[in-house]
């Protein structure tokens, strides 16, 4: 996002910014049967050792080029492991019935970190520049990572050692709308959490923070308030009003372009985000098997980071051939598509696909 410090159009910044899920993606099939038969704590340490060290070689480039790349897919490496693991993990100490809860507590840490970093991140580069906010982010990385090393596996049942059989299961009719929502969602957010920065630049305004606070606040609130329900009723009862609330925040960016429109648009937005993840989530691991939960778990999340591969780049094209407002109703347009397409067509599993 801040990327126009080396005077890069914004098809170069979404290019820079799929970069990073080029090598998540690549590494998530493998990381996926692995920590099913291998454990979490293993590849929780191996993904923290490669995250704390990419920062550290985000200070070597000085400009957008090759070098800068090579370190952009080794942090997409370390996001890759980290992130399918940690929600492996909250999947793990989430009672089935509980399951979408669960996620979404657990959730409720990178939802807060993701906030203060935006504002920490602009007051950081804005003081001391660009080195000190990488060397900064090395040091809570480290930080992480001791943490990491004194969490308790909890790998109880390990699955078939095949593989072919996750993939089986994976391309079952009562996982692909769910995956296809999951791809459209990841599309539709990437408007905002890619380009944001540079379209409130046109606009004159000098930080995005009060969009990210209210994204923040919203999310965890509505989580929190929202437990019982989800419960009760099930994932897909919060999908349908959570998906909405998204395609509303996402076209009150430019509807309400200013401070408060910002601000107001982030609330919806976190609305939206807040449940969908954990919604759509606990429902692939639910339809997947509860002995695969590692492998289904990261696969939810790659087609997650195959959305932002191909979301930031488009979106970037759309921006450098038109403008941003095309952009914005492109991504309402796409969380819209898959929600129309989980209420028409997903298809519930029957006993004998339990």
């Amino acid at each position: 996002m801040h990327l126009i410090g080396f005077g890069a159009n914004p098809f170069s910044v979404g290019i820079f910014i799929a970069g990073a899920s080029v090598s998540s993606i690549l590494v998530r099939p493998f990381v996926g049967h692995q920590i099913d038969h291998q454990g979490r704590r293993t590849f929780l340490l191996i993904g923290g050792i490669i995250f704390l060290f990419t920062h550290l070689f985000y200070l070597l480039p000085n400009r957008l080029g090759a070098a800068l790349f090579a370190v952009r897919l080794l942090h997409g490496l370390g996001t890759g492991i980290l992130m399918a693991t940690f929600f492996t993990l909250g999947a793990d100490l989430s009672p089935p019935a509980r399951r979408v809860s669960g996620i979404a507590i657990f959730g409720i840490s990178g939802q807060l970190s993701g906030a203060l970093s935006v504002f920490l991140g602009e007051k950081i580069v804005a003081t001391y520049g660009f080195p000190s906010f990488f060397i900064f982010c090395a040091v809570i990385s480290g930080i992480s990572l001791l943490f990491s090393s004194f969490i308790r596996e909890t790998v109880n049942e390990k699955p078939d050692p095949a593989r072919r059989l996750l993939w089986k299961r994976a391309l079952t009719p009562t996982l692909r709308i769910p995956f296809l929502t999951t791809f459209l969602f990841s599309m539709g957010i990437t408007s905002y959490i890619v380009f944001l920065k540079p379209y409130t630049q046109t606009l004159g305004l000098t930080n995005v923070s009060n969009f990210f606070l209210a994204y923040t606040v919203s999310a965890i609130t509505v989580r929190l308030v929202g437990l019982d329900y989800c419960d009760r009723y099930g994932p897909k009862a919060v999908l349908y009003p959570a998906l909405s609330s998204l395609v509303v925040g996402i076209l009150l960016i430019i509807i309400l372009p200013g401070t408060g429109g910002l601000i107001i648009s982030g609330i919806f937005c976190g609305f939206g985000h807040g449940w969908v993840f954990p919604a759509l989530s606990s429902i692939v691991i639910s339809r997947g098997g509860e002995s695969y939960r590692g492998g289904f778990m990261t696969l939810y999340t790659l087609v997650f980071d195959f959305g932002a591969l191909l979301g930031s780049p488009l979106l970037g094209l759309l921006v450098s051939g038109l403008n941003y407002t095309i952009i914005y109703i492109m991504a309402a347009a796409l969380v819209l598509l898959g929600m129309v397409s989980l209420y028409f067509f997903d298809r519930e599993p029957t006993r004998t696909e339990e």
